[in-house]
């Protein structure tokens, strides 16, 4: 119960650190969102891990153009949706606020229950994923043995995607490796293998590092509310390296 009510906190006190810079809706708008939101529900998807530390989400315009409308930070589990049983995806323009347009290649995704599109490069398509972290300097490979270390090398508190499923032991070693995915600017992230044991796919350790940038992030920054948020990091069942990052914080 303690965690539970821990993690409550924290997505409190998130509210209390950035204000909400979204305009009132009208009653007929919020009606029509809350049955666009009921809609996703019942919609087929699959689960995916965002990849990339602030991935945009888009809304299509009255064009057809994809404008920003949210954002995610890396670690979030979001939906995927599928259409024919495959995923929903199609080439789009995005449009920038200073008028620039680019075509890419966007996903139908949902976040909090709304829908939004965004580019197949920020996200996992790989529902035995699952957000994790990675603990210290970790070398990569290209499979899972000892002979195809690669010059890849992911640095601790990197956001990942792990198969918990993929574990296998390098017998000759004693060694096991799991396969991960991580942000790589290619489509749906890069694939690859590193020692499980540089891996935590805990989930507070994901809530505490996003925590911890928040903490970091901003300015003048209220102490009380400063206070009670390490004060709740320090009772969430985190790694070790984590930790020592709560314990770097100031009070």
């Amino acid at each position: 119960m303690k965690k539970v009510l821990t993690g409550i906190i924290l997505i409190s006190l998130f509210s209390i650190l950035v204000s909400c810079n979204k305009n009132n809706n009208t009653s007929d708008k919020k009606t029509n969102e809350t049955s666009k939101k009921e809609l996703a529900k019942k919609r087929e998807s699959i689960t995916s891990v965002v990849l990339y530390d602030g991935t945009p989400f888009y809304v299509e315009n009255a064009d057809g153009k994809m404008v920003y409308a949210d954002e995610a930070p890396s670690g979030e589990t979001i939906r995927i949706f599928l259409k024919s049983n495959e995923i929903e995806q199609k080439e789009a323009i995005r449009l920038l606020s200073s008028g620039k347009e680019e075509t890419f290649n966007f996903v139908h995704v949902s976040y909090y229950d709304t829908d939004y599109w965004t580019r197949d490069i920020f996200i996992t398509n790989d529902s035995a994923v699952t957000p994790g972290v990675i603990t210290t300097q970790a070398i990569t490979y290209s499979a899972a043995d000892s002979s195809s270390a690669t010059t890849k090398k992911l640095e601790q508190g990197t956001i990942i995607a792990v198969n918990q499923a993929s574990k296998i032991k390098d017998t000759d070693l004693d060694i096991e490796f799991v396969e991960i995915t991580y942000y790589s600017g290619a489509a749906f992230g890069k694939k690859i293998y590193v020692k499980s044991d540089y891996v935590s796919a805990n989930a507070a350790d994901i809530l505490a590092l996003h925590t911890i940038a928040r903490i970091n992030s901003i300015e003048n920054l209220n102490p009380d509310v400063r206070e009670k948020l390490i004060e709740a990091l320090n009772d969430l069942p985190v790694s070790e390296f984590v930790s020592e990052k709560i314990d770097n914080l100031e009070l």
